[in-house]
């Protein structure tokens, strides 16, 4: 579909942004912030935890608007409702495209009451256009076998970015492209770095006429429960060799960690995944809320063990 000819329909293309945390999602959106500067793009950006951090990290352009959802994932009831709204409010932008970038927990199973909830909220002025799932190439294998919703987002989506190729092994990268398969036989997978993919690819998403509807498979979270989200804050600087020893041992095994800090070296990004990560320093001041946000199992001793953890440098954890 050419620029000129999605540029004059009336309806306003939905893509969905999914993936699991650490897969690339916000690097993903700002590459196609880049190659597409003659698009003005709405974008809503759903995070699990109570600090909102992936929206802070966007290239937006002036004039694309960015509304955030935190505490929970859009499909969930505890959201879908302030979601479909939200969507709502963008019927009546100057926008080409309205992007969502899911939590990275997002269980996307209710997709089709979702999508026809909005149908009929906005008047029909949006038209779904499908979903991409980010894949980090080294962790997915690992994920897939302890998360339920991992593989829940490949099932729903249609084209599959495999990225970060360039950190995992050539026999990694295909035994994870045959998992994918395995998943959703029918989805595109794109092998790539970077979160890149070609303008063409984007563009080449078309209306769904068919959308997929609630399936069982899918249903709960799995054995291991529904992960759990606990906000680190601290009204004082933090000391840099305690934040990196918390980083290294935080008490238990946990799925993700993310956010901004200050600390008595300056300001610092922490970004870690079940498979490693790193905290970059010197960053400039921002206006995004500073606080650390660690995704947990769902498992009480865990967290438990974590919080307790924390509380030798973190002054307040919920």
């Amino acid at each position: 579909m050419s620029v000129d000819k999605m540029s004059s329909e009336r309806r306003i293309p939905l893509v969905l942004v999914s993936g699991f945390l650490g897969s690339g999602k916000t690097t993903f959106l700002n590459h196609l912030f880049d190659s597409f500067p003659e698009l003005k793009f709405g974008v809503i950006v759903n995070d699990f935890g109570e600090l909102g951090i992936d929206a802070a990290e966007l290239n937006t352009a002036d004039g694309t608007v960015v509304h955030e959802l935190n505490n929970g994932q859009i499909f969930c009831s505890c959201l879908a409702g302030s979601f479909i709204k939200s969507v709502s409010a963008y019927a009546d932008l100057d926008i080409d495209y309205l992007l969502v970038e899911t939590s990275g927990l997002a269980k996307p199973s209710p997709l089709l009451e979702i999508i026809e909830a909005i149908r009929k909220m906005s008047g029909e002025r949006f038209s779904y256009h499908g979903m991409i799932s980010l894949v980090d190439s080294g962790t997915y294998l690992k994920l897939s076998e302890v998360l339920k919703a991992v593989n829940e987002q490949i099932a729903y989506s249609d084209i599959v970015v495999l990225n970060k190729v360039d950190t995992a092994d050539a026999g990694t990268v295909k035994r994870a492209e045959m998992k994918i398969l395995s998943v959703n036989p029918d989805a595109e997978i794109i092998r790539t770095e970077f979160g890149r993919i070609e303008r063409e690819v984007f563009l080449g998403l078309e209306k769904k006429e068919q959308i997929p509807g609630l399936d069982r498979r899918y249903s709960g979270w799995g054995d291991a429960g529904r992960p759990v989200p606990v906000l680190l804050k601290s009204e004082s600087p933090v000391k840099m060799a305690a934040l990196e020893d918390f980083v290294n041992n935080p008490g238990g095994d946990f799925l993700r960690m993310k956010g901004r800090l200050n600390t008595d070296a300056g300001f610092v990004f922490v970004d870690f995944t079940v498979a490693g990560g790193k905290i970059n320093k010197n960053i400039s001041k921002s206006s995004a809320e500073e606080g650390l946000v660690i995704i947990l199992p769902a498992d009480d001793s865990i967290v438990a063990a974590v919080k307790q953890r924390a509380l030798e440098i973190f002054t307040l954890v919920a």
